[in-house]
């Protein structure tokens, strides 16, 4: 049994309205998925240990054709788990023979599963779905598993770090195998989560994972947070101790006297700390045999001539797979440059202060990178952030955004004084760059470019009440008279298929009206208006969110002048996350911003890597953050993982495509993605970009109309239904 099911949740499955087929929902995750029949079903309960792999609810209906939402790829398993046949929407129909069958969907927002007996059938391929026929009235049993990931247990203990690292310690029992497959998300269980108190308290007889890996550093939290992640991962016992990594008995020091520099000891320890975590779960992804499959690092281990036996890996146990690792001839360095680094999801800098500590099994379960600033970098951060980050827009893109009269439009209250970009409560940093796709800051004050990650924040989204309505409601409120044209970002959200919204627009809130919204159960606010250092500007007067009870709304955007102080108020009091602004923004590109982030989110992107797309592609976009979970979303993905359109122009005139994965809670890194674009002959491992196809304009013009999609083209940031290739060529060629 699942931890859904165990917490008395589980996915609910009903008669579609208005159309033939199931509709299936997970309370839990908020999200929704759909199978088409050929008539009428009325689902009846069904026995979920007719599943070889565990399911949470299951139904039986008669039916002679299911239909998928849109194209996927379809995996047919005997009884015993083994793949019997693939299908490939690039590749045609194939036919079954009769027989005992599990079916398993690829990319829906659940695990879900068909299993059918004693028949054989045909999927075949349509242009935005996938049929698959029977024969009358065959009857169906359809499973579901929540995505859901619940920590099993809360550890006691002090935030001295001989104590913590007996807790990390235990981190590991928290995965579901030690076998490749756990770079499989769903493999991968919460670790538990910590409690700081005066004496430590661990459950009688806990002890970490037997795997036969240790890992030492020095008792100081900058030297164990950055492990945390590693340990997780392993399954590895941390100890007091010079840096190193014991493997079955065999000691591989980390850092300096492991070959890798860096301005400190501790800087090159990270970086070692890094290269392990990543590179072993790059070759962990390439022998892991769950799929019949290739995923696209196996040939570039081949091709390269790294001496790794993929076929003989995997009968190996967890230690002598690492020691493996460890022991090629050639660094990860060069090895780097021959079969390329893994795209990784998170980069988290965290205080080095022993009440972080909190923060670790949320930073262990994303496998983030750590690293622990000193107080060197981070005073250098404080007084590079104002003359840095806000500065970096030039003159002359900025004077396409002022009025008429020669002055900038902002969002400041017209009743306050313009900011200078910041006020003295908060300070603002930033931070070192990292080459992550999303990075993430745990310490005092707010970071350009990182989401400010809380210990309240993580908890918020765990504890996110399951029961509830199905439908998404959305709240938007225009709280200037002045901004009145952009009430239709309204329109943005709900126009999605398959997706039930309610959408309310409100306009000149008072400060109880306000304050009331916010403390409604709802699943977004998107505000438009003034915020100044006295609150949210309403009709009489100024909301401080400081004095707003217990906050319903689970996320939010503040499109307002420096709302990140509110914004984080708002998390303090309930939200699981939100983003705001450091410093006045510009009206005009402003409401450009809020119009792009809003689609992003109706496209089913976490709220991080929507923001890191308009901070790395749109005019003062750098000055929008996210405040809490960068993890949270307000829907579900088309094809289950969040994807960018990135293209450039080839040599030989024609365009050349990379696509762009981006990690969300349900598809979490290690998740595996197919391209509906037949060129991409092979399964990529989530998050990454990938790629290249050239290919010509109408091809390029056919694949962007299939569905709505982020396109970044010379760095600028467009929607496949809104550019033309010849649009995307001028852009290009400029």
């Amino acid at each position: 049994m699942s931890e859904g099911s165990a917490r008395g949740v589980v996915p609910r499955f009903e008669s579609l309205f208005g159309r033939s087929g199931l509709h299936v929902r997970d309370p839990i995750e908020d999200v929704q998925t759909q199978l088409y029949t050929d008539s009428p079903v009325d689902p009846t309960p069904a026995s979920t240990d007719a599943f070889v792999y565990p399911v949470d609810s299951a139904v039986a209906v008669a039916a002679t054709r299911l239909r998928t939402p849109f194209l996927l790829n379809v995996w047919v398993r005997d009884l015993e788990w083994n793949i019997v046949a693939e299908f490939d929407p690039n590749e045609g129909t194939i036919e079954v023979p009769p027989g005992n069958y599990t079916l398993e969907f690829s990319s829906l927002p659940m695990k879900v599963y068909a299993r059918v007996d004693g028949t054989g059938f045909h999927v075949i391929p349509g242009e935005e779905s996938v049929d698959l026929l029977f024969d009358p009235d065959t009857e169906i049993r359809v499973g579901a598993r929540s995505f859901h990931s619940q920590p099993g247990r809360t550890l006691t203990t002090t935030s001295d770090p001989a104590d913590l690292m007996e807790a990390v310690s235990l981190f590991g029992n928290a995965m579901k195998t030690w076998s490749p497959e756990r770079t499989f998300p769903t493999l991968r269980g919460h670790p538990p989560l910590i409690e700081l108190d005066s004496e430590p308290n661990l459950p009688d007889g806990a002890t970490p994972p037997d795997t036969g890996i240790r890992l030492t550093v020095p008792e100081a939290h900058e030297w164990l947070y950055p492990v945390v992640p590693l340990a997780y991962w392993l399954g590895a016992t941390v100890e007091p101790g010079a840096p190193a990594l014991h493997v079955d008995g065999r000691r591989y020091p980390l850092g300096a006297a492991g070959g890798y520099d860096g301005r400190t000891d501790r800087r090159a320890f990270e970086k070692h700390v890094k290269d392990v975590l990543q590179f072993s779960f790059q070759f962990e992804c390439a022998v892991r045999q769950f799929y019949d499959v290739e995923l696209d690092i196996e040939p570039r281990i081949r091709d390269a001539g790294v001496p790794l036996d993929l076929e003989q890996l995997p009968e190996m146990s967890l230690a002598e797979r690492t020691r493996t690792y460890l022991e090629l001839d050639e660094s990860f360095g060069r090895l780097e440059d021959e079969i390329g680094r893994p795209d990784w999801r998170l980069t988290a800098d965290v205080e080095s202060d022993g009440q972080r500590a909190t923060t670790t099994p949320f930073l262990a379960r994303d496998l983030a990178v750590v690293r622990c600033p000193s107080e060197e970098v981070l005073a250098d951060a404080e007084r590079e952030a104002p003359s840095s980050a806000f500065t970096r827009a030039t003159r002359a893109k900025a004077g396409a955004a002022v009025n008429g009269f020669g002055s900038v439009l902002t969002r400041s209250s017209s009743t306050s004084k313009p900011s200078s970009g910041t006020t003295s409560r908060e300070k603002i940093i930033e931070l070192p760059g990292a080459d992550s796709m999303s990075q993430a800051w745990v310490g005092d004050g707010f970071a350009v470019g990182a989401a400010k990650a809380t210990t309240k924040s993580y908890l918020q989204r765990l504890e996110k009440r399951a029961e509830g309505n199905s439908r998404i409601g959305v709240e938007v409120v225009v709280n200037d008279e002045e901004m009145a044209e952009e009430a239709d970002v309204s329109e943005i959200y709900g126009t999605r298929d398959h997706l039930n919204f309610d959408i309310n627009l409100q306009r000149g809130l008072t400060t109880s009206e306000l304050a009331a919204m916010f403390e409604r159960d709802t699943d977004f606010i998107h505000y438009i208006g003034h915020v100044d250092p006295k609150g949210f500007d309403c009709a009489d007067g100024h909301l401080d969110a400081g004095q707003i009870g217990d906050v319903g709304a689970d996320t939010f955007v503040l499109n307002a002048c420096s709302s990140y102080e509110q914004g984080q108020r708002l998390v303090d009091n309930g939200a699981i996350a939100g983003v705001v602004t450091l410093k006045d923004v510009i009206s005009s590109m402003a409401t450009k911003i809020g119009r792009n982030i809003a689609r992003l989110l109706n496209h089913g992107f976490p709220i991080g890597s929507a923001t890191n797309l308009i901070q790395d592609t749109m005019f003062s976009g750098e000055h929008y953050a996210v405040v809490g979970d960068s993890n949270a979303s307000l829907a579900q993905t088309t094809t289950g993982v969040p994807e960018v359109q990135r293209i450039e122009m080839a040599n030989d005139g024609r365009f050349e495509l990379y696509v762009e994965t981006f990690g969300s809670w349900n598809y979490d890194t290690g998740a595996m993605f197919t391209s509906d674009l037949d060129s991409f002959d092979r399964n990529y491992i989530v998050p990454g970009e990938f790629g290249s196809v050239k290919i010509h304009d109408e091809r390029l013009c056919n694949y962007l109309n299939r569905r709505s999609t982020p396109v970044i083209a010379a760095g600028t940031f467009h929607w496949s239904d809104t550019v033309t290739p010849s649009e995307l060529r001028e852009r290009l060629e400029e």
